[in-house]
């Protein structure tokens, strides 16, 4: 924290605390209905295959096997397919297997032992196809098509001027072009121009808890429990896929045990409805962690940046392409790959941009919206080059940054909104931190070297028309229940909302209340994502609460037979003056025993802006600032990073330990990710699709001096806040690719930084 003092009437505690310390927390796993059935899948063996039959009736006779579901079912319904934006991921396989583990069919039965032994007895009959399993292999001339005609759905709305194209070539989901100036003569007039290209690897997600859904249908309601991060959103996307009503649809939200994204959107939702409405019976479905490896991964790529530099060192002009590889279905790659798009310049001053970015559709497992989706493939190419370039011009790579970073209410882009951080005093206060002007340089002797790098990493957050609605209800007694669809997913939204109503209405914490989420009685919210919770869902809450308290103070006045701006509230008191008036029993006398509930109502809107690159200019924006320190071992490869120092801007801190759990958790996970993490592929094969050999950090390898803060600039969300979720990802990568040049002169441009991609650079540059 900067040292400010905390605007709030006490210490926060943590409400969701004692639940999930004590077991009482209930997850969406714990859910057990009357007569319920279990699922599994059965999953394409091939990357790519045309199913010429599927025979379920061995299995229908299985005893203890109620329903079979397969892609002829899922033909018959209204609109069989999912995605964000373009919709091509049916409900199972109805023509096609497009990766290894596409979910070709699906049994209901009395328990997983029974379920697990019915889909051996599906017999299904595959017409294997060639599969593209990379980038290059998609994009070949001649190669097979992963889909023989158009999908349904649209290209991502944009601002004026912008290119966002829906499957614009063969094996290609989709396309965003960005640009201001002229990039070519930009470049052209350049001192200097340098061209790099960056390797994103796959990775999974890693949440503890697997997906797992239970649905009832009853007559024409369906009724789903979900860990889902977008209640509203899966309400929207089962109404239009089983054609029924929104208000037949009723969705359950509970704690969430980790998702980072991966609970983001439609999974396999429609599937357990489709499986409980042909069973007649609720179903439930649990997956495997193995078979969460297989549903969704971050997005891997290839980065290619031509970054012109004047000779003193001022950044003119900057031409990307991006290929992302999507998978086999589009999920949120359309989104994914317009966030990378506008987030490859970096948070600097350009006089010219051009960007193009692509999903490319490839025979591999899915890929979707991971923690900062979009910021950190881009901040890991951005940051690396901008480092690179300053070591090739002989000058400090702190003193290059603070040279061309963007200052205080400066556009990040034209048309859109000024930054609201002052980006060269985070990181000032990294380098100070970490020791970063008394470092020692390594010398060439010994196998070992020590070597620092910095890195700035920005993501715009809570733009693009978010909304949210909140209802706050209060009792007779002053007790209060916040109402709103935030997801409990780990980052404390419980705790902060209900925060943001106890001040709002000058109570204490411990009276307010989240209350459960549940579609057919929480005010909408278009999803717990983009690090938008505190901020957009913190608005409408306050703003309820707001309205609750005018409603209090209102009532009061007329029983008191004066205006309601002569009052003020304080802990269910009414006060006039130096006169104090209790409120609980002044509401008995009015309304008598069963007592009264004033409901406030709030909700916010992003405004559109046709003029804003992304239709909404950002609501605020992220900074993270990283110093890593590492040791290298010449002789191996290996890298140990001793040091790291990651800080985050809160705006102003609701939660302050909330806020440095955030920073400090998404930076480890992005540490795990630069150094071991990686799905990899052996021809169209999941090589590692297992939690015995995915590679994950062990205690072991963390590093040996971990710092976090977080500073506050102030923010547009209640008393100053910002999101802050999403920001501690951003920078981790390239600080430490950048520390591993500094301490061996060699530049390693795809993590993971494994022994092997380390040593092959420094055997290369001998």
């Amino acid at each position: 924290m900067d040292g400010t003092a905390s605007p709030f009437r006490a210490p926060v505690v943590a409400l969701d605390g004692p639940d999930k310390v004590t077991g009482a927390a209930r997850y969406t796993f714990d859910v057990s209905l009357p007569g319920m059935l279990h699922a599994k899948v059965l999953r394409s063996p091939h990357a790519h295959a045309r199913i010429r039959s599927i025979d379920p009736r061995r299995a229908e006779t299985l005893p203890g096997v109620v329903a079979v579901v397969t892609g002829a079912d899922a033909a018959r319904l209204p609109d069989p397919y999912y995605g964000v934006a373009i919709r091509d991921q049916p409900v199972v396989a109805i023509d096609k297997v497009r990766y290894v583990g596409d979910m070709v069919a699906a049994v209901a039965a009395i328990d997983e032992e029974t379920a697990y032994r019915a889909l051996a007895l599906i017999a299904v009959h595959y017409e294997k196809l060639p599969a593209v399993t990379t980038i290059d292999e998609a994009l070949a001339e001649g190669a097979p098509l992963l889909f023989d005609t158009p999908v349904a759905g649209e290209p991502i709305k944009l601002g004026d001027g912008l290119i966002s194209l829906k499957e614009p070539r063969p094996n290609v989901l989709c396309e965003f072009g960005y640009a201001h100036g002229d990039a070519d003569a930009a470049l052209a007039e350049s001192d200097r121009v340098f061209e790099d290209r960056f390797h994103f690897s796959r990775i999974n997600h890693f949440h503890l808890e697997p997906h797992v859904n239970v649905a009832r249908v009853t007559g024409e309601q369906i009724e789903l429990w979900s860990c889902n991060q977008d209640p509203f959103v899966l309400r929207s996307d089962i109404a239009r896929i089983f054609g029924r009503p929104a208000n037949n649809i009723r969705i359950h939200a509970s704690y969430v045990g980790g998702g980072f994204g991966g609970k983001s959107f439609c999974k396999m939702e429609p599937l357990v409805v489709l499986l409980a409405m042909k069973a007649g019976r609720p179903v439930r479905l649990c997956l495997s962690l193995d078979e969460s490896l297989l549903t969704l991964t971050k997005h891997a790529g290839i980065l290619m940046l031509k970054t012109g530099v004047t000779k003193d060192g001022r950044l003119t002009a900057r031409k990307s392409e991006i290929q992302l590889d999507g998978g086999a279905y589009s999920d949120a790659s359309a989104l994914t790959v317009v966030k990378t798009g506008y987030r490859i310049t970096g948070p600097y001053r350009w006089d010219a941009v051009a960007t193009r970015a692509y999903a490319v559709r490839t025979n591999t497992v899915p890929a979707g919206s991971f923690r900062g989706f979009g910021g950190t493939q881009a901040s890991f190419a951005s940051e690396s080059q901008i480092d690179m370039i300053a070591r090739r011009l002989g000058i400090d790579p702190h003193d290059f940054r603070c040279k061309n970073l963007l200052a205080p209410g400066e556009p990040f882009r034209p048309g859109d909104s000024g930054i609201d951080s002052d980006l060269a005093k985070g990181l000032d206060e990294v380098v100070e931190r970490i020791g970063y002007r008394q470092r020692v340089r390594s010398s060439a002797q010994g196998h070992k070297a020590r070597g620092m790098g910095l890195s700035i990493g920005i993501k715009d957050g809570g733009g693009t028309g978010n909304h949210a609605q909140a209802l706050v209800k209060l009792y007779s007694s002053g007790r209060a229940i916040v109402s709103a669809a935030a997801v409990e997913i780990g980052q404390g939204a419980t705790t902060t909302l209900s925060r943001i109503a106890a001040e709002t209405l000058n109570l204490p914490l411990d009276w307010v209340r989240y209350g459960a989420i549940d579609t057919d009685l929480t005010p909408l919210d278009n999803g717990t994502h983009a690090s938008c919770g505190t901020v957009v869902t913190g608005i409408a809450v306050m703003r309820a609460a707001a309205d609750a308290r005018a409603q209090v103070l209102e009532f009061a006045s007329e029983r008191l037979g004066c205006t309601a701006a002569e009052l003020a509230l304080d802990n269910w008191t009414v006060r006039r003056g130096n006169y104090a008036h209790p409120l609980a029993p002044m509401i008995a006398e009015h309304y008598g025993g069963a007592g009264f509930e004033f409901i406030g109502r709030g909700m916010v809107k992003v405004p559109n802006d046709p003029k804003a690159p992304l239709t909404a200019a950002s609501l605020f924006w992220m900074p993270s600032w990283v110093g890593a320190e590492v040791e290298v071992d010449r002789e191996t490869g290996k890298v140990q990073v001793v040091q790291l120092v990651v800080g985050a801007d809160s705006g102003r801190s609701v939660n302050a330990i909330a806020c440095r759990g955030q920073v400090e958790g998404a930076a480890l996970q992005a540490f795990g990710q630069s150094l071991f993490e990686e799905l990899r592929y052996n021809g169209a094969e999941p090589a590692n699709a297992t939690p015995l050999a995915y590679r994950v950090p062990l205690a072991g390898d963390l590093p040996e001096r971990y710092e976090s803060f977080v500073l506050e600039h102030g923010g547009p969300g209640p008393f100053g806040a910002k999101g802050i979720g999403e920001s501690g990802m951003l920078g981790v990568a390239a600080a430490i690719a950048n520390a591993i040049e500094d301490a061996v002169g060699v530049r390693v441009t795809q993590i993971p930084f494994t022994p092997e991609r380390v040593l092959a650079a420094i055997e290369a540059a001998r």
